[in-house]
């Protein structure tokens, strides 16, 4: 452990007591350093909290199975033009994200809830409400064609100018985020970037801009989004399809 600037021991919260006791352990024996601990509280179900001795405890290999499964039901759904193995892709990188961005949005020491709705829902706090938003950039990039010069000038319109206030942000919130240890803030900033990245796709037409300038423009735009979409699912270990 010496050999390190930084040690940070990412551990459940019932392990309270043994680590205070280990820092207790090293000062006794002259050492003035300890691991950095983050404790995150326990995960309960909509019916209550976990307990082996009840029997109602689910694993997290299980979970993610079933967040697979359900994903994949919506999949099929919503896409039935996809080749199977296509679907099976997609199902898995919105099953495995689901479950750990439910996970990270939430502060360390808050209790979390899991509940399916809101793990899986296209709209709002959710990973696969994120992963959509930079599908949609990469889809509207992926039709661009000739991209033309851009006018940056143009982009005078509201939600283009709220839009890059946002992308903006994301540096000190990344650095504020790890400074803190306090990772639900990217979470929280990424739902967020997203939702005003809908608002501009909804008020501001992309491809069918005018003039040429603008259009070249708002396709940067929507470029930059895509760039800290990507980055900030990156960040929180979650993947950035470029299809759903």
């Amino acid at each position: 452990m010496g050999r390190c600037d930084i040690a940070i021991d990412v551990v459940g919260e019932d392990h309270k007591l043994s680590f205070q006791r280990l820092k207790a352990a090293f000062q006794l024996m002259g050492i003035d350093w300890a691991p950095e601990t983050i404790f995150y509280a326990f995960v309960n179900l909509p019916e209550g909290r976990m307990s082996t001795r009840k029997g109602r405890v689910v694993y997290l290999d299980d979970l993610i199975d079933e967040a697979i499964d359900r994903a994949y039901a919506e999949v099929v759904k919503r896409r039935e033009d996809l080749p199977e193995a296509k679907k099976r892709e997609i199902a898995e990188t919105i099953g495995v994200a689901a479950v750990r961005y439910n996970m990270v949005r939430v502060q360390s020491e808050k209790a979390i809830t899991f509940r399916w709705e809101e793990a899986l829902s296209l709209e709002g706090n959710s990973a696969p409400f994120l992963q959509y938003a930079h599908a949609r950039a990469c889809s509207i990039l992926g039709k661009v064609g000739v991209r033309g010069a851009a006018d940056l000038r143009l982009l005078v319109h509201p939600q283009e100018q709220m839009l890059i206030r946002w992308i903006a942000k994301f540096p000190s919130t990344v650095r504020e985020s790890a400074e803190g240890r306090r990772v639900h803030a990217v979470a929280a900033y990424a739902a967020d970037f997203a939702s005003q990245f809908n608002l501009f796709y909804r008020d501001c037409p992309v491809l069918t801009a005018e003039p040429a300038g603008l259009r070249g423009a708002r396709i940067d735009l929507v470029d930059a989004a895509r760039v800290v979409l990507r980055n900030a699912l990156d960040g929180l270990g979650l993947s950035a399809p470029k299809e759903m």
